[in-house]
């Protein structure tokens, strides 16, 4: 029993980590009023995990794991662009889809499809790795965050 309850905790834990990098790579656009804003930010965040990707796995391979992120977190996205097109005009279309939602939706729908692609990326390579990649296309996220008390410190 003690060694499932140990398993469980590891298992929140690096969900509560991918939470923050994902918070992290979305920024701003975490809190953002507008959908533009959040469909932005989710853009820039692929082509930055995708950039460190390409490197490692060449652009086919990053392309089939975006289109299994997306096709893992479709119940987000209207579907437009046909699977066989350039990257880029993926991440146009999601673009325009996300900017068609409420920015809550948007938020929620960035953050589906951020999770569903960095999990597969840990299935696939473990989390030491995806760690790796995910901090030099987002940054560290912070993993103490500081609170501000009455008197501004």
């Amino acid at each position: 029993m003690g060694r499932r309850h140990a398993l469980s905790t590891v298992s929140q834990q690096e969900d509560e980590l991918r939470h923050l990098y994902i918070e992290r790579a979305l920024g701003e656009a975490w809190n953002a009023g507008e959908a533009d804003t959040v469909a932005d930010a989710t853009v820039q965040a692929l082509q930055a995990l995708i950039a460190e990707l390409a490197m490692l796995i060449g652009n086919d391979a990053v392309r089939a794991l975006y289109l299994r992120a997306l096709h893992v977190s479709l119940l987000f996205f209207d579907r437009t662009a046909p699977a066989n097109q350039p990257l880029d005009a993926l991440l146009a279309d999601l673009r325009r889809s996300l900017t068609n939602h409420q920015p809550a939706d948007a938020r929620r729908a960035a953050q589906a499809l951020l999770e569903s692609l960095v999990t597969l990326l840990v299935s696939l390579i473990g989390q030491p790795l995806t760690l790796r990649l995910v901090t030099s296309a987002w940054g560290s996220p912070n993993l103490y965050p500081t609170k501000t008390g009455e008197n501004g410190t």
